[in-house]
């Protein structure tokens, strides 16, 4: 990361603890403020109030997100927010009870909407890969933040009173818009004018991924509302005076920050390394579920407030972080359109219908151990939702790729030639190509009435062949199809540059019949090396199982380039013939190998043939021959043959971008994709630049030369196309 993105995510972290301190010194004060005013039965009303009033902002902020972005729009939300604190601040003295009901409504749609603001400045300001990098980091940030908020508060409690920290909340959010301004340089300006932006519901009803998400919000919402009214219920039964409540709340809620703020610092990052980002999710609605069962069982205050503390430091030392990574493989103008909608919207259509399950269950005896019951079950409901996730979020990067790789700059190129050659760069999903009639018909041999060649022209061929005579012995390869002795004596021949070429030719044309012979020399380690590099080219000529069988073996022999060439012949042949069997486990086992070697046998892959079956990768790239590795194209190669090859395609052409990202978004499908132990051995060489090559500048260089930082996939090939033209 470059000196501008330390200083974004310092900014984004101080920005995040101001953020924060207000929510958790703002939390405690909204209780105390209106609990030692209103009893305790006008809360669910009160939750259902600021709950509309929330989903209406948040409709209210998603279209100005989408229109005007969050570049300036969330500086100028802390500031309105700073304003109103003091506004209220003055009326409190005169007006005591719509001021608690203003400052709770105000609490509900501010503060939500705000830190959603912050965390899609992150999510756009950094590609995916840093982004669950630096979410930590800013998470741990905004829960030291809240620990100093509930300090603030806890002190205010102690000697001053509750009026006294609505001027010190505007402070915070005062000090949020200053450093929030300075995270979001580098934001690219709004991606669609108002009229073509789109819809909410026009996004979630094209994705199931987006849907599950929502349903996700919803479900650990209502079961929080339900947990947090029997946990306020209780607190109301035990402290009386406004003061009581007010110093209850802030211990507890930085007691929570604190707590929260050692789990992000010490466990967040390995947990979602080692666990994943489902399991790391799925850590809140788990958690929730056990505690509040244990809390139905055991009954009384202290129960209940360990089962709220668990709620709460699940969502905000584990969950928060895995959370904003579930909205990685949304592209910006969609996250815009969405984000504020669901971690506002959703959330608090959750509360609204968490109220209107309290109020009916106020009326029924038992009414707090059966809330208990109801949080425990939806937050079970929400943990299950997550496992069904985890595949939607590996298909949705897939299209998230598809969409940044063929986006609107490529729509942008003014030159026609060259629009159509992009989209045909990465347009091409299915990858299929047909074997040539010449590699698979036997030439004159099948024309009516030819007879077959006599004994002895069979020896006398032979003879030509084995002879040193370039001229003869093409002229030989040429003359007729080979079978029997005439195969075992063409196979050498491919080691023979002069007459290779035709060598290749004559085989292919010699049918099913010399796949036998070719297969053996392949595996025999004795063979010419420069034989057994060239023999896969002829047999992607005749594919079929034995065929399939013995290039598999070939992947595991001592020389790179045998290897290679094998990877390629494979994947030639199952495009031709999908029905051939792969045997998994052993591919998988050959790209293990590969990348279970030391980094400078790595880099020292080359090829010492320049042959067509290069454009038998779904990997290969014109612009990218001489700047790819060798040992990752070969990697892709054999992956290509287990997992779908599209999504990987625009994965390895990520990778070699300049677009941070699309680079980012490459990284992180491949990490939600890729073979646990494959994606161990294989990330040492991704962190670094994909493509090395010696006899070129570095690949920094060139990118800060030729390609610009916001293009796609296809927008830097094409500039480095025409640069090298």
């Amino acid at each position: 990361m470059d000196a501008a993105g330390r200083q974004a995510a310092v900014a984004a972290g101080a920005t995040a603890g101001f953020a924060i301190a207000f929510q958790i010194a703002g939390k405690a004060t909204r209780d105390a403020l209106f609990l030692s005013i209103f009893d305790v039965t006008s809360l669910p009303a009160m939750i259902a109030g600021a709950a509309s009033t929330s989903v209406l902002l948040a409709l209210a902020a998603a279209w100005a997100l989408t229109r005007f972005g969050p570049r300036w729009l969330v500086p100028g939300g802390f500031v309105a927010s700073a304003v109103l604190l003091v506004a209220e601040s003055w009326l409190l003295q005169r007006a005591a009870p719509t001021v608690a009901i203003l400052y709770y409504l105000h609490y509900a749609g501010f503060g939500a909407v705000l830190v959603s603001g912050l965390w899609s400045i992150v999510s756009e300001r950094f590609d995916p890969r840093t982004a669950r990098r630096q979410l930590g980091r800013i998470a741990a940030a905004g829960s030291l933040g809240g620990v100093v908020g509930g300090l603030v508060a806890a002190r205010v409690g102690a000697v001053l009173t509750v009026p006294t920290m609505l001027p010190l909340l505007a402070g915070f959010h005062l000090a949020a818009a200053v450093s929030v301004a300075f995270a979001g340089r580098g934001i690219a300006a709004p991606l669609s004018s108002a009229d073509e932006a789109p819809m909410p519901s026009q996004i979630a009803a094209r994705m199931p991924y987006l849907r599950m998400l929502i349903l996700l919000v919803l479900l650990t919402s209502l079961s929080e509302v339900m947990l947090d009214y029997v946990f306020k219920a209780q607190a109301k039964a035990t402290f009386v005076t406004r003061e009581d409540l007010l110093r209850f709340f802030a211990w507890y809620w930085t007691g929570v920050g604190l707590i929260a703020f050692a789990i992000q610092s010490a466990a967040a990052r390995s947990v979602l390394r080692r666990f994943g980002l489902a399991r790391t999710v799925g850590s809140l609605p788990a958690a929730t579920a056990l505690a509040s069962g244990g809390a139905v069982l055991l009954g009384g205050f202290i129960p209940v407030v360990a089962a709220r503390s668990t709620e709460a430091l699940m969502r905000a030392g584990l969950f928060r972080v895995g959370y904003e990574m579930l909205f990685a493989p949304l592209l910006p103008r969609e996250k815009r359109a969405t984000k504020a909608v669901i971690d506002v919207g959703v959330m608090r259509a959750g509360d609204i219908l968490g109220a209107g399950v309290v109020r009916l269950t106020l009326l029924v005896p038992g009414a707090l151990r059966l809330l208990l019951a109801l949080a425990a079950i939806v937050a079970g409901s929400a943990a299950a939702v997550i496992f069904r996730l985890r595949g939607r979020y590996a298909e949705a990067l897939e299209q998230s790729l598809a969409a940044r790789a063929i986006g609107d700059d490529v729509a942008a190129l003014e030159d026609e030639a060259l629009q159509s050659a992009m989209r045909h760069t990465v347009g091409a999903a299915d990858f299929s190509m047909e074997i040539s009639t010449l590699a698979t018909t036997p030439r004159a041999s099948r024309v009516r009435g030819e007879r077959p060649p006599s004994p002895d022209a069979h020896s006398e061929r032979a003879t030509v062949l084995r002879s040193r005579d370039p001229d003869r012995v093409r002229e030989a390869l040429a003359s007729g199809r080979l079978s029997g002795a005439l195969v075992e004596a063409a196979v050498p021949l491919l080691a023979w540059d002069a007459v290779a070429p035709v060598a290749v030719r004559a085989l292919r044309q010699a049918g099913p019949e010399a796949t036998g012979v070719l297969v053996h020399a392949l595996l025999d380690p004795d063979e010419e090396f420069t034989t057994r590099r060239r023999i896969p080219l002829v047999l992607a000529s005749h594919p079929s199982q034995p065929v399939a069988d013995g290039l598999v073996a070939g992947l595991s022999d001592q020389r790179f380039e045998v290897r290679f060439r094998c990877g390629l012949a494979l994947h030639r042949i199952r495009m031709a013939m999908p029905a051939l069997r792969v045997d998994r486990d052993r591919i998988l086992a050959a790209a293990l190998r590969e990348v279970s070697v030391d980094r400078r046998v790595w880099e020292s892959h080359r090829l010492l043939d320049q042959q067509d079956d290069e454009t038998w990768s779904p990997m290969f790239d014109e612009m990218l021959r001489d700047r790819a590795n060798r040992g990752l194209q070969h990697v892709f190669t054999l992956l290509a043959l287990i997992l779908p090859p599209a999504p990987l395609q625009l994965a390895y052409r990520g990778l070699h971008t300049s677009d941070r990202q699309v680079r980012g978004t490459a990284l992180e499908y491949l990490e939600a994709t890729l073979p646990p132990e494959i994606r161990k051995a294989l990330w040492p060489f991704l962190e670094v630049p994909a493509s090395q090559s010696p006899a070129l500048r570095s690949r920094d260089e060139i990118l800060h030369d030729l390609l610009a930082s916001e293009a796609t996939i296809a927008l830097d090939l094409g500039r480095l196309r025409r640069k090298s033209d």
